[in-house]
């Protein structure tokens, strides 16, 4: 499949227009931030097709990767706009100029898909100026196809578009292609990991409705410190689910889950032991376990790949479903219940998966992330939380039509800066207040941010 199958198609006139929109802005920028440098970015896409869920993903993770480069004494001003001509962002920063347009020169010439953006870096002063690469000893910009220098090719028309999109779908599968690998680890080190996935989400602050340790949020019978009880309470559960997966022979992997889930329901009875009969944990005794069961086997004769674990957890429950959610079954969880109700088949649908939220969005969204370890972390867990049917949101707002609601809520987040400005970080704030007042909570996004720290923990990404 191309990048270029799906999107919006704009004509020339469209494309002058935008191009007029943004001069304007970039002006208006120059004039309110007279002694700031004013950055501008967007993607040099040719041909009709300039917007669509690749091209946008594309274009956030590296915008990401340079602010994260950039040396500046404070930002500003962050500006984000999703235009039928692509996606593209402003940012005013403290800094020198031809440092700056240093660094966005680098990026373009060393980043995976940095010769796709460009960047323009201005500074106001009296006359207002921008440098050149030739200003700097750079060469021109070269065309993606030939080498040639870019306006060269443009001028001439050398290139057919098909040409243009191959090369660029090329970019893109070759950026894209990288896996994790999970390297053969000792006991001690993946179920230290599992335990910071645990620790590190209560820690994190603020969060929609989620306990953290300056609020209760929605839960009015758990703290942090219960949470710390029930993490501490669950490492014996997680050695054994280690033990489980490193020392299980044969190749009926079901088995291995039975007895996984044996222990779970043991760990269960544990938890609610430390925290005085509060569920803190319940759905990351169940994913969390498999998880590190899962790695234990598959890296017991040495590394193994995100796609082989994700196999191995597919074996390991496969026909779950069909096992737990039968619809002649009393409903006893909120995840039963809504399978009846509204045919969502929640964790288990992930797990049977191979839990593609996990692997799919929460992982390589944090891979693209930058930032304190804060930062980071509320930025995933946005994300996490803008595609996740959470079954702990849906059962207190007591209808999945709140799933709308908080994707339009984090497109609001992130679209303020997300965890990088004041207005993002306010939202955020304001965001928890309403949780709290609707008495929602998002829990299972909670859970899967636990397994993503996981992961990032045990494969160097954090």
């Amino acid at each position: 499949m191309s990048i270029f199958d799906i999107g919006e198609a704009v004509d020339l006139l469209t494309v002058l227009d935008n191009r007029e929109w943004r001069s304007r802005l970039q002006d208006k920028l120059k004039v309110t931030n007279s002694d700031k440098i004013v950055i501008s970015a967007k993607l040099n896409i040719p041909g009709p097709i300039k917007n669509n869920d690749i091209l946008q993903k594309v274009f956030m993770d590296g915008w990401q990767t340079f602010v994260a480069g950039l040396e500046c004494n404070s930002q500003y001003e962050m500006l984000f706009a999703e235009r039928v001509t692509g996606p593209e962002a402003f940012i005013t920063v403290d800094s020198n100029l031809a440092a700056v347009k240093k660094t966005a020169i680098l990026f373009e010439e060393t980043y995976a898909l940095g010769r796709l953006f460009d960047i323009d870096v201005m500074a106001n002063g009296q006359t207002g100026y921008q440098l050149s690469r030739e200003d700097l000893g750079f060469g021109p910009r070269l065309c993606l196809i030939c080498g040639k220098p870019a306006k060269v090719c443009a001028k001439e028309q050398n290139h057919t578009l098909d040409e243009g999109y191959e090369v660029i779908n090329q970019m893109y599968q070759g950026a894209t292609s990288k896996e994790l690998i999970f390297e053969k680890e000792s006991q001690e080190t993946v179920v230290n990991n599992a335990l910071k996935g645990l620790l590190y989400e209560v820690s994190l602050n603020p969060k929609p409705g989620l306990v953290d340790p300056v609020s209760m949020g929605s839960h009015t019978d758990m703290n942090v410190f219960t949470f710390i009880d029930s993490s501490l309470s669950l490492k014996s559960y997680l050695d054994k689910a280690f033990k489980l997966g490193r020392n299980f022979e044969g190749s009926d992997l079901k088995l291995l889950f039975n007895a996984l889930r044996a222990e779970g329901v043991l760990a269960e009875q544990t938890m609610f032991n430390a925290t005085n009969n509060v569920n803190t944990h319940k759905g990351a005794i169940f994913s969390l376990g498999i998880w590190v069961t899962a790695i234990a086997y598959s890296t017991k004769d040495g590394s193994a790949t995100m796609t082989e674990v994700r196999r191995v957890i597919q074996r390991m429950v496969e026909g779950l479903i069909e096992k737990d959610l039968a619809s002649n079954r009393v409903a006893t969880t909120a995840g039963e219940q809504q399978f009846q109700t509204y045919q969502l088949t929640g964790i288990r649908g992930e797990a049977v998966n191979g839990f593609p939220g996990v692997a799919e969005v929460a992982v390589p969204f944090l891979q693209a992330t930058f930032g304190t370890m804060t930062q980071r972390l509320l930025d995933t867990l946005m994300k996490i939380a803008a595609t996740l049917e959470d079954s702990t949101l849906i059962k207190r707002a007591k209808t999945p039509d709140v799933l709308a609601e908080m994707k339009e809520w984090t497109s609001i987040y992130f679209k303020l800066g997300g965890s990088h400005t004041e207005q993002g970080m306010k939202y955020l704030c304001d965001l928890d207040r309403l949780f709290i007042e609707r008495n929602l909570s998002i829990g299972g996004s909670a859970d899967t941010l636990i397994l993503t720290i996981f992961i990032g923990q045990l494969t160097g990404l954090l």
